[in-house]
């Protein structure tokens, strides 16, 4: 262990092996992974967090490009949306029924998002997908869904991505086939093969594959989509969980030229306050209804308050346009920065939700090393997933993080030279 980073960060390092006793791992999910890479020069736990910057136990602040995982877009303890939720806390958020807020968050959501006619709920993404796909299989009769070759689409046993994983089992995807994105010959032969089968195709708006370079849709893809759904009557899904709402209020499908009959949202939809919403096209409807999903907390009062206050923000203040302007700084700023150190790096993606790869580091090696002396001069980033901005990145935080970057990127070229 190196001993600077030992005294960085005992508390969590103690705190780590109290969870080792009654946590397997530790800490449960994905959370453990970024720490995971670098165990003794990362933290482990977090202690509070306000605009856009997070504490851990050990008192250190952090300039946060991990958001919560996309989870906060308008800053941590955003007033106007956490004062939403203790409005509604005081008269009581997991009620035996569904409250107002239900049709208020479904009218906004119809209002802002494009061809969407209804809403359902959910607490996570993994909820939208899987209900996604049971609405479309209530719909078409079908048994067959299509996904993307390498996409992640939540933890649920149907998506490819964690079949590798222990406790998973081939007869999980027995229904699901695959193709490759921007794959036009793919989808003829999917749609050749199993068409008349095929219930839904679900696809992100764009791909961003973990780790990896981010890869935008070809339109003649898109088209050749579009046209392989009508003529086989199957439904398309976007999974929007990870980008709604950072780079379109329509949703990202209008921006990159989709037209969905369902999309998915979780992530930014709550500013952080556990929610998913799947919305559908008015033909779907009446599969929709017919359908039981549920979950005790898919309607609490509290969450859906907080997104009717967090996207209402993001509307009034133009938050896409903001999170758009922070990004491309700090992708320009990062990949000038990386021109004069002498370090393949790479920004792919749209700017609010960077991908940062540098080349040849498929292990993610050196972008680990990097993360640590981010750490250590205070901005967190992940170092395989997508980065991710809020409205709370300004300017000032930007260049903070830019002149951080090119000292860490020095020294991880000293240590581990590409």
């Amino acid at each position: 262990m190196n001993s600077i980073e030992d005294r960085r960060y005992p508390e969590s390092l103690k705190l780590l092996r109290r969870a080792e006793r009654v946590i397997p791992g530790g800490v449960w999910g994905h959370n453990r992974i970024p720490s995971s890479f670098a165990p003794d020069a990362l933290p482990w736990f977090a202690e509070r967090a306000e605009g856009a910057r997070m504490r851990d136990v050990d008192g250190n602040w952090y300039i946060d490009y991990i958001c919560g995982y996309g989870a906060m877009i308008n800053g941590y303890a955003r007033a106007e949306v956490d004062d939403a939720v203790r409005e509604q806390s005081a008269r009581g958020s997991t009620l035996s029924h569904a409250t107002q807020r239900s049709v208020e968050l479904a009218e906004l959501l119809v209002d802002l998002v494009d061809g969407a006619a209804w809403a359902s709920w959910g607490a996570n993404g993994s909820d939208a997908t899987w209900s996604a796909l049971v609405v479309a299989r209530a719909h078409t009769g079908r048994p067959l869904v299509a996904a993307v070759d390498g996409a992640y689409h939540g933890s649920h046993g149907w998506n490819g991505f964690p079949t590798a994983q222990p406790g998973r089992i081939t007869a999980d995807t027995d229904a699901v086939r695959f193709v490759r994105w921007n794959d036009i010959p793919g989808l003829d032969e999917l749609f050749g093969r199993d068409g008349p089968e095929l219930a839904a195709i679900m696809v992100t708006p764009y791909h961003h594959p973990i780790p990896g370079a981010a890869e935008l849709p070809d339109p003649a893809w898109i088209e050749a989509l579009h046209r392989h759904c009508r003529r086989a009557g199957t439904l398309l899904v976007i999974d929007d969980v990870r980008a709604g709402f950072r780079l379109d209020l329509r949703g990202s499908h209008a921006l990159f030229g989709f037209r969905p009959d369902l999309v998915c949202f979780s992530k930014g939809l709550g500013n952080g306050w556990p929610l998913s919403a799947l919305v559908g096209a008015e033909a779907l409807r009446a599969a929709a209804a017919e359908i039981f999903l549920a979950g005790t907390f898919w309607n609490s009062a509290n969450s859906m308050a907080a997104a009717i206050a967090n996207l209402t923000l993001l509307r009034e203040t133009d938050g896409v346009a903001t999170m758009r302007r922070s990004g491309l700084q700090l992708t320009e700023g990062l990949v000038k920065a990386a021109e004069r150190v002498g370090v393949p790096l790479a920004a792919s993606g749209p700017p609010a939700m960077p991908s940062i790869v540098v080349e040849g580091d498929e292990d993610c090696r050196w972008m680990a090393r990097f993360a640590t002396h981010m750490a250590a001069s205070g901005v967190l980033i992940h170092p395989s997933h997508n980065w991710a901005l809020s409205t709370a990145h300004d300017a000032e935080l930007v260049e903070q993080t830019l002149a951080a970057a090119e000292t860490a990127m020095e020294r991880t070229q000293e240590e581990l030279p590409r």
